[in-house]
């Protein structure tokens, strides 16, 4: 129960980061990034999002808060830009 429980409120962190991220980067609705952020099985673009944060945090080994975001808004506009560029070649 514990486990599940801190499970959530990673989540919900990792939700609020990657709604604030959202906003940031006027991140579009719908789902076109689903295949790109996430891992495909996502609803929309924010649920693919905040996929991409949870595994982001991990991987650059940061903790769910505030002070993360200046670096998650790095690696997503640079993740961001590597698929524009990719689409356009």
């Amino acid at each position: 129960m514990r486990v599940t429980a801190a499970r959530q409120s990673q989540r919900r962190l990792e939700r609020r980061l990657a709604e604030s991220l959202a906003a940031a980067t006027s991140l579009a609705s719908g789902c076109a990034l689903v295949m790109w952020l996430g891992d495909g099985q996502e609803n929309s673009n924010l649920d693919a999002l905040t996929t991409w944060v949870g595994r982001t945090l991990q991987q650059l080994g940061l903790d769910a808060n505030r002070q993360a975001i200046p670096r998650l808004l790095a690696e997503l506009e640079r993740k961001l830009w590597a698929w524009e560029d990719q689409a356009w070649q």
